[in-house]
């Protein structure tokens, strides 16, 4: 029987990523530190019980290989240490650029010199930590002429110089003359827009998309923003609202089953359809995600009506996860990742490799499955 429990229990169960015990005879393979490659991952993770909050569902995913993550830098922790700065196309020369005698990632001969003003679909990033920085798609980013969405899961090797980003608008009505640098706003666009932008790469799409999450939590922007849309009283609302469903009984019960195990990852489940899953290399690196990715999926949520059907069993669940067949399409930046793709009838799948250190094997940092509609 599938237990229904409030929002802050789910956060309780996967912010917090309260271990769980093993369920398992075999014994844990352990990272040794090189490149493993996708499956190498894919074989340890088991999909575990949902937790549920009216249409939505949550399985939690766990892995057996004990890995780290501390080498990578998170956007959010990236521009709040100054280390990370995103600016338009344009304006490199005067806020990004750093010349140095080190031979620049290959990417960055495409940002360099300028190319003119600035543009809508592209911005221009510098890293200047002395880590990789991992970028998803669907990020939110806030400044600049308009504010924008990263379009595509990417590493950006360290002491970077600039390299274009491709994004997209979620603020139709706004072109300042300005411009300037980023800030991130420590947000996610929710699933329907991170597949507008990474599966379609539909600049209209992204914007129909914040059309209608706004209409569905009666958001008003006077610029179209995606951001006003989150922050609306609306959207808080309906947060609150989750907030007060705790039921404590069931925390308590969840509580004393969990010692051993990390969570590394979820899959979604809306109207008891299989829609979405978003996997990490450890339960340190999904933690830091799993704030604003829960967020995420509250909003893509309260746009849909509520259709009351038997939720998936684990068995589909962890079907969904693995199924991998399709068109695979490969795009590689050496020495900063690979990103391959497969495409089928009914979903895209997008799996993401650090390079680099990690050799020509690669380690997965990020496996992302969405249904197509």
């Amino acid at each position: 029987m599938t237990k229904h429990w409030g929002l802050p229990s789910i956060l309780a169960l996967l912010f917090l990523v309260v271990p769980l015990r093993a369920q398992f005879d075999r014994a844990q393979p352990t990272w040794d530190g090189e490149g493993k490659g996708v499956e190498y991952f894919r074989q340890s993770w088991r999909v575990l019980e949902p937790v549920s909050y009216r249409n939505l569902s949550i399985y939690p995913v766990v892995s057996e290989v004990k890995a780290a993550s501390s080498d990578f830098l998170t956007l959010d922790e990236g521009i709040a240490s100054g280390s990370v700065r995103i600016a338009e196309r344009g304006e490199v020369e005067n806020a990004l650029y750093r010349r140095r005698d080190t031979e620049p990632w290959p990417g960055a001969r495409e940002a360099w010199p300028p190319r003119g003003g600035a543009s809508v679909n592209e911005l221009v990033l510098v890293n200047n930590s002395g880590r990789p920085l991992l970028l998803l798609a669907g990020e939110v980013v806030w400044g600049g002429k308009q504010n924008r969405i990263i379009g595509s899961d990417l590493v950006v090797p360290p002491k970077s110089d600039p390299v274009p980003l491709t994004v997209f608008c979620v603020e139709h009505g706004r072109w300042t003359a300005g411009g300037g640098t980023f800030d991130s706003a420590r947000a996610m666009a929710h699933p329907k827009i991170r597949q507008e932008a990474q599966v379609s790469r539909s600049q209209e799409g992204v914007w129909e998309s914040v059309a209608r999450a706004a209409a569905g939590l009666r958001a008003a922007s006077p610029t179209s923003s995606y951001l006003d849309v989150l922050n609306s009283p609306e959207a808080k609302r309906k947060m609150d609202a989750a907030a007060s469903s705790l039921e404590a009984d069931y925390e308590r019960e969840l509580r004393e089953k969990l010692a051993g195990r990390g969570a590394v990852g979820v899959v979604v489940a809306i109207n008891g359809e299989l829609v979405w899953s978003d996997v990490f290399t450890s339960p340190d690196l999904f933690r830091k995600y799993w704030p604003k990715l829960l967020r995420s999926y509250v909003i893509e949520v309260e746009g849909q009506a509520r259709d009351a059907k038997g939720l998936p069993s684990t068995k589909d669940a962890q079907a969904f996860l693995r199924e991998d067949h399709g068109r695979v399409t490969i795009k590689e930046e050496p020495g900063a990742y690979r990103r391959t793709e497969i495409s089928a009838r009914d979903y895209q799948l997008v799996a993401l490799e650090a390079l680099g250190k990690y050799g020509d094997t690669g380690l997965l940092v990020h496996y992302n499955k969405m249904a197509r509609d």
